[in-house]
């Protein structure tokens, strides 16, 4: 059966759903398992006494785990999240995550990049590389809509590419190459071959004195150029 997102869930339909496990809540009589995948979150109910199979493998996980379920999404009035809980015939674990995280909502911003792979499963993260996606496609619409041509340009160059920025030097099987700072000399190289309007999304690097993680040693540089220009 094919994977489903949980925010298409169809309810009274037999679905698949995979996803880490948010939070497991517990009483007497039922569980709840909150199951999120990157489109949303939702409420998984088991009844303990007609499923203790399945309470059994609840008990043996940690949160962050992930599960695979296969079960029914049945309208519920009382579920905050949307108004749909999921009821499983089946659970498989894919994984089991180690019992307690090392980062939470309140660990330091340098913790949390150390487990970036783990900060990035926050929701509010992964709305940035969504957005970011949505730009860049929007961006790449305009440009061919409007005739441009898409290039990636080498990022290992013999010398720089243009002045006033520093460079990173490596080894090359016994010679001198340096970290492309910009695309610019490629980009002039395609404007002499006629290409008439290019465009490149793509990493540079610039050896400039700014040791952190939120400087320009590093950055996705959006680049384009146009030949015949007569008026900005």
């Amino acid at each position: 059966m094919k994977k489903t997102n949980i925010v298409d869930l169809v309810p009274n339909e037999l679905s698949k759903i995979c996803g880490f496990v948010e939070t497991i809540r517990k009483t007497k009589n039922n569980y709840f398992v909150v199951i999120r995948d990157r489109t949303k979150s939702i409420q998984v109910y088991i009844n303990v006494k007609e499923k203790p199979e399945l309470v059994k493998i609840i008990d043996s996980i940690n949160l962050e785990s992930t599960l695979e379920i296969i079960g029914i999404a049945n309208m519920n009035s009382y579920v905050k999240n949307g108004g749909i809980e999921f009821v499983p015939e089946s659970i498989s674990i894919v994984s089991i995550a180690s019992a307690g995280l090392p980062i939470d909502n309140n660990s330091s911003p340098d913790l949390r990049m150390d487990w970036r792979y783990l900060d990035l499963r926050n929701p509010k993260n992964l709305v940035i590389f969504e957005l970011q996606t949505v730009i860049e496609h929007a961006m790449r619409e305009y440009w061919v809509q409007n005739g441009f041509i898409e290039i990636h340009t080498p990022k290992l160059m013999s010398t720089s590419s243009e002045s006033g920025s520093e460079l990173f030097k490596l080894d090359y099987f016994g010679r001198d190459a340096y970290l492309s700072q910009s695309p610019q000399f490629y980009k002039q190289m395609a404007m002499n071959a006629g290409f008439e309007k290019v465009f490149e999304i793509g990493p540079v690097f610039r050896a400039n004195p700014s040791f952190t993680s939120r400087h320009e040693t590093e950055f996705i540089s959006v680049d384009a150029e146009i030949s015949w220009i007569d008026s900005h």
